[in-house]
């Protein structure tokens, strides 16, 4: 399971609110001692669009909730088609360079390149399915702190 803390920055329409989050790391927190790592530096927060089925505001202190196995199936979903992809165009491209007289090594990087690009707009449409995304999205599980009502 994944929690997360956030402030709700506005409400969206269709039960969706926009929540400011700390960035917990961008390069796995390697901490650079020679270079500086700039990723953190420019952009320490990050703004997301999770579901809001308890209604919360903007101003409230609200907890992000992200089940494990939604994260897994989701990074497996739009990760392992790509790759699959990529090997399967691979070695097509290997098995039509023996029926040919083009290079071995062209038309296996070409296969690669075909496949990749085929995981990648797969991956993009599998995304685009509504039902799919609304299933793997985290969302508000509870309130921590209620804003203030302004006067």
């Amino acid at each position: 399971m994944s929690f997360r803390i956030g402030i709700v920055k506005d409400v969206q329409p269709g039960g969706y609110a926009r929540v400011m989050t700390e960035r917990k790391s961008v390069c796995g927190e390697c901490n650079h001692t020679k270079v500086m790592c700039y990723g953190c530096m420019l952009s320490p927060k990050m703004l997301s669009r999770v579901a809001n089925p308890i209604d919360a505001k903007a101003g409230d202190v609200v907890k992000i909730y992200l089940s494990s196995g939604r994260l897994y199936t989701a990074a497996a979903l739009f990760y392992l088609p790509s790759v699959v992809l990529l090997l399967i165009g691979a070695l097509t491209g290997m098995s039509l360079a023996e029926a040919s007289e083009l290079s071995e090594t062209a038309l296996t990087m070409g296969g690669a390149g075909a496949g990749l690009l085929a995981g990648m707009v797969f991956s993009t449409l599998l995304g685009r399915i509504t039902a799919i995304g609304k299933r793997l999205e985290p969302s508000i599980s509870s309130i921590v702190k209620r804003s203030l009502p302004t006067v």
